[in-house]
């Protein structure tokens, strides 16, 4: 230990021990700049104007289908009742809308019907027994 202690004071203080070239920092950049291999340009490819277009084209033909299935969708049966698939309103329940009074009243039904009509939907289309959770043998 004392050996390494002794070697320690001999080492000129006033002196820097490390040396750096002449010029060096001046001509760093250069150095850095001519160790460093070409760099290759790569020249990008144009871009088509069916490649900009496509995701636009694939969009309008996505919606074409979906009007032409819906449309396919909502159209009526061959031979059967066009006023089948419209939507209900008051013109086509009474044929003008004045006479929705005149058709009800012109229903001969007593309430007991009424009440036995329902009965026998929420039995037979098993509407009870999805509600209650219960199921009966007929």
């Amino acid at each position: 230990m004392d050996t390494k202690i002794k070697k320690l004071k001999e080492i000129d203080k006033t002196k820097n021990p490390f040396k750096v070239p002449d010029n060096y920092f001046a001509q760093f950049n250069e150095e850095i700049m001519n160790r460093l291999p070409e760099k290759e340009i790569v020249v990008p490819e144009p871009v088509s104007l069916w490649d900009r277009a496509r995701p636009w084209v694939y969009l309008a033909a996505m919606f074409v289908g979906l009007y032409i299935t819906i449309n396919f969708l909502m159209k009526t049966p061959a031979g059967g009742n066009p006023a089948e698939n419209q939507p209900v309103t008051q013109q086509t329940l009474s044929g003008s809308p004045g006479n929705a009074d005149n058709y009800w009243s012109s229903v001969q039904i007593t309430e007991e019907e009424f009440y036995q009509y329902l009965e026998d939907q929420l039995i037979g289309d098993s509407y009870f027994d999805y509600m209650y959770h219960q199921y009966y043998l007929n």
